[in-house]
Parts: C-alpha cells; structure tokens; sequence
C-alpha cells in the first residue's frame, strides 16, 4: 500500500491543479489545494481556503457548463467539463475540470476532488481553425488600413489626453511628447523630441527609479502600471509621479515602441496627508470634551430626582444614546487615523475562539432583544489573536446585517475549522449588494448607494474590519445577490508568521 506521505508529496509536486472540498460543510468550501492550482489561478492557498470553487467564474455565471456541474455535485456524482475560469489578475482561462464524488461507506458524499487542467492553448487552437480564408483576408485589410492610419491616430491621442504622455523608441529616445508634458515640466518640443529620455532637461530624468521601471520592470512585466516615483526637479520642485508604461509589440513600423504616461499626483496626495492629518487631530480634540460630556450624563441618570417628570428622563436618555452614538463614531475614527499613519496595534494573547464568538453574539443580541440571531458551529480551540478587535469586527457585521435586513428575519452566524483555518460567516436576508459594488464596499468612506439613501452613516465601519482581519493575515469578502441577502465571510490562519 503507498504511504500516505509518499502519496501527498507526489500531489504536491504535480502540475495538475487539484483541489478537495468539504460536502459536510455549509457551502461546500475548499479544504485543499496543491501549488499547482495556485500557480494555475494566482491566488495564494490563504486566498483559496474556505472559498466555493464558484469564484473563480467571477461575473461569468451563465455558462451551460455551471448547469452540468451544479448537477453533478446535487447528485453526487462524477462529472467531466470544460468551463471559463479567471485568475486573480482576471485573465480567462478554459479550465478543464474532472470532478470525483468521494463517498464514505453509507454511500453519503462527503467529498469532491477537483482535477484542473489550463485547456486554454487547446481552446484557442480550435477557434483559429475554425476561421475560414475571408474572414483572415479581412483582418489582413483591416490591419494593413491601421498601420497606415496608425501615425495620425497616435499623434491625435498623445495631443488630447489629458496627462502627460511620452512616446519612445525602444532606445529610449523621444518620438512625440504632447502639449500636457511640456507644460507640466516647463520644457520646449525642442528640447524632448529627438532626446534620450534620461538626457531631457540636462539630465533631469536620469532618475534612478525611473530607469529601473524602463529597463528591468518593463521587459518582463508588459504594461506597467501605477509605478510611484518620487523626484526633485531642479526648476519645477519635487514632483510625485504615477508613472504607466506599455511596449507596443505590434508588427511593422511601430514594433517596439513605448507609451509612458506621467501623472502628477502631488497636489493629491498632498490634498490626503492633509485630510488625514486633520482626521487625526479632530478626532483626538474631540475626544476629550465628549470623554468630559460621557461623564456628565452618567453622572446626570445617577443623580436623577425620583420626582423627576418623565419628559425630562426621556430627554436625558435620548441624549445619552446620541452621545454614545457619537462616541462610537469618534472611536471609528480615531481607528481609521491610527490605521492611516501605521500605529494600528495588535496585543495578541490565546483565547477561547467558540466563547469570544458566542459572548458578541449575546451582547448584540440583548441590545435587539427583537431580533433572531442563530449560531451553528464551533471549532473547540484557543485561538492567538487580539480578541477585542476581532470582537470589534463580528459586533460590525452582525450590527450591519441586523440594520440592513426586515426585521422579521434571522441572522445566521456560522463558524468552522478548514483546514488551518478558522471561518466565520454572517449571513442575513436584506436587501443585497450589487456585484460592481461588493469589492467597494471595503474601501474607507465608502457606502453603498441604497444604503446612503435611507441609513446614516460614515463607510469605515468595513475598512476598519478588514484592517484589522488583514493584520491577523486572514481574508474578508462578501458573497452577495441583490434582494437575496449577503454572506460577510472572514477565514484566519492557524498558523501566523511572527
């Protein structure tokens, strides 16, 4: 019989993607994945655990293929497909898929083995069999009709962007530079066109950054994208850029050339630290006048008169509640400035993991004695974690889930151990979020447009989660369908680099 270990190194060191996940747990999540499915999809195994395999369709969730397979994985069976998956970076690829049910011995699914082949040379080599002579002939036209067209067209985009804008040939010498670049860096058309771009300016862009993009980031990772430099201008001042660049590969008199566009971020960025700067002090100002006020109304209901008019107590306790309002709006903010300037702490201790999640569950639950909430799941271990921020983060999605679901329904809270990973789950039935907006809705400041509408608030209470998840080297992401309800999903790793 071959030795299990035997066996696992042999898994590991395939170039088949492979993948198991758990039919026993809710959502059917990913247990397993070797480095070939890794380095087949771009996702890290951190990335990959606990997920569904159905997100690596993205958006592209009207293929027959899914049909067959959801099917196949109802039935608990086996099954083989051929189905549009995306990696991380969003590049398609035809995945082949052979799909093995996993059965224990009362004949019960407890299992599915993914098999994973990247079929996408295959793919394309059947559709370029399929094009008939006219239609090559057409693109031969078409193309030839480009190249001719290609200088006047090029020149007409360089003039109208509305940043500054090089192109180069693959020496590095300037073919064209547009009207935004020479007023932005106080040069004259003369003075570029014709130059090596490290000689413009007397040498003002031999920037050491910028060379190491050009010549060493370039050649291997075509185009470049959102590349920060920073430099000092001798006549102009420091100047914060964001630089992309793209090689043109096409055939013909224009192999090779390169597009850089520069943009000057420096006033925004400028415009953020001075934002950010005057988050930091308002909310550290105003922190202790309202610490002051806090004291006084819980001074005011100790020291209220017997014969106080029920008026009068119910003024006092609508202005307790809006300062205590108001001071978990400050402390979200004092959050967001430490997260800002780096000086978010972590204090990690072990902790009881089934208990810090049970406790929250009850602490809200008091606060909406009205409301349902339904716990499924422990994991029995102590977890190395800050547990109070980790308590911050269930009590803000729990709170959003109740705010943002008919009062009427029940929220359901489940949690599990896959693999090295803890998972926990927030699922309501309220009003949905659509697809373009699910990656935002982690962005700071950010609120959904529904939501802005009818409820108050400032969009940090999610930035602020997944801070504080990403410092615990987990993952945070929503599964969501409009008018269906959300699924908030956390995964933390066991097994944490100090």
């Amino acid at each position: 019989m071959l030795d299990l270990s035997i066996l696992s190194k042999v898994i590991d060191a395939t170039n088949t993607g492979i993948v198991i996940t758990d039919n026993l747990l809710p959502d059917n999540p990913i247990i397993y994945c070797n480095p070939a499915f890794e380095h087949l999809t771009g996702y890290t195994r951190n990335e990959i655990i606990g997920h569904n395999c159905r997100f690596l369709q993205g958006k592209d969730r009207g293929q027959e293929a899914i049909s067959k397979l959801s099917s196949a994985i109802e039935e608990g069976r086996n099954c083989t497909v051929e189905i549009r998956n995306y990696t991380k970076s969003g590049k398609l690829f035809w995945n082949e898929l052979y799909l093995s049910a996993v059965k224990n011995d009362d004949g019960e699914v407890t299992h599915f083995i993914g098999i994973q082949n990247d079929v996408s040379a295959r793919k394309k080599s059947q559709a370029d069999l399929e094009m008939n002579y006219i239609e090559t002939e057409r693109r031969v036209e078409e193309r030839t009709k480009m190249y001719r067209e290609s200088q006047e067209f090029l020149s007409s985009i360089v003039e109208t962007i509305r940043e500054s804008l090089l192109v180069m040939d693959k020496d590095y010498k300037v073919l064209s530079a547009n009207t935004h670049f020479l007023n932005t860096f106080k040069v004259s058309i003369n003075e570029t066109k014709g130059k090596l771009l490290y000689e413009l300016g007397n040498g003002q862009w031999d920037i050491p950054e910028l060379k190491r993009m050009m010549e060493e980031i370039l050649p291997t990772n075509n185009p470049v994208l959102d590349y920060e430099v920073e430099h000092d201008f001798p006549h102009i001042g420091k100047k914060l850029m964001l630089l992309n660049a793209h090689r043109i590969e096409l055939e013909g008199a224009y192999k090779d050339w390169i597009l850089l566009a520069i943009e000057d971020i420096t006033e925004r960025k400028a415009i953020q630290q001075r934002k950010d700067d005057f988050l930091s002090i308002a909310s550290h100002e105003l922190k202790t006048p309202l610490t002051t006020i806090v004291g006084y109304m819980q001074m005011m209901n100790k020291l209220m008169p017997d014969h106080a008019s029920e008026k009068f107590k119910t003024v006092v306790k609508k202005t307790e509640k809006h300062v205590s309002r108001l001071n978990q709006l400050l402390g979200e903010l004092l959050d967001v400035s430490r997260i800002q300037t780096g000086n978010i702490e972590l204090h990690k201790e072990e902790f009881d993991f089934d208990k810090m999640v049970r406790e929250t569950i009850e602490s809200i639950q008091t606060a909406t004695s009205g409301r349902i909430i339904n716990l499924k799941g422990s994991v029995n271990i102590n977890y190395l974690g800050d547990e109070s921020h980790l308590v911050q983060v269930i009590t803000n999605l729990l709170s959003n889930a109740i705010k943002y679901s008919p009062e009427d329904t029940v929220v359901e809270v489940q949690v599990c151990l896959i693999s090295d990973f803890i998972k926990v789950s927030v699922i309501d039935q309220g009003m949905g979020i659509n697809a373009d907006e699910q990656k935002k809705v982690f962005d700071r400041f950010y609120r959904v447009g529904e939501v802005q509408k009818h409820y108050p608030g400032m969009g940090i209470g999610l930035y602020i989660c997944q801070q504080i998840i990403t410092n615990h080297e987990g993952t945070i992401w929503v599964e969501s369908e409009k008018g269906k309800g959300s699924v908030f999903n956390i995964t933390l790793p066991l097994k944490q680099e100090n």
